[in-house]
């Protein structure tokens, strides 16, 4: 192979490179986090116990110590996440709370259901060193599913 083959390779790779936009550039925002998806469920999450708290006090025994789980989920992937965690959008200040004790129960374990295969499937896709804590989550998820019902 001659020089020119192999710059004009090396030049058209190059140009690629930079056409395809993958952040090599000084002026590219850094990808997102991985775990900016966890840290939005589990603010979601949390504002939901918040809000069934708040609207059903006689459930406070029961779900409040799930929520304080979600909590320090939600502390540990704040603090892996860095600075960039408290620019990530909070969850709509508005929570339906269904009128009914039992109803809003029964959503908590549906919501808790549907964030334990989230956690599950952020796991699975996850690097090394998030996979850990992500499987805890979804175990604690499990855990919470079970104790609602």
């Amino acid at each position: 192979m001659d020089r020119r083959t192999v710059l004009t390779g090396t030049l058209a790779g190059a140009a690629g490179v930079v056409l395809s936009g993958c952040g090599l550039l000084p002026g590219d925002p850094p990808p997102p986090h991985p775990l900016l998806g966890t840290l939005r469920e589990i603010r979601t999450l949390l504002a939901r116990y918040e809000a069934m708290i708040s609207a059903h006090p006689n459930l406070a025994g029961r779900l409040g110590p799930i929520r304080d789980n979600h909590r320090a989920h939600l502390a540990t992937v704040a603090k892996l996440i860095g600075p960039t965690a408290s620019q990530s959008p909070s969850p709509a200040a508005s929570v339906a709370v269904p009128p009914e004790a039992d109803a809003a129960v029964r959503e908590l374990r549906d919501a808790e259901r549907d964030g334990k295969q989230a956690a599950i499937r952020a796991c699975l896709a996850a690097k090394r060193e998030y996979a850990e804590l992500l499987g805890s989550i979804a175990a604690g998820r499990a855990t919470h599913q079970e104790v609602l019902r």
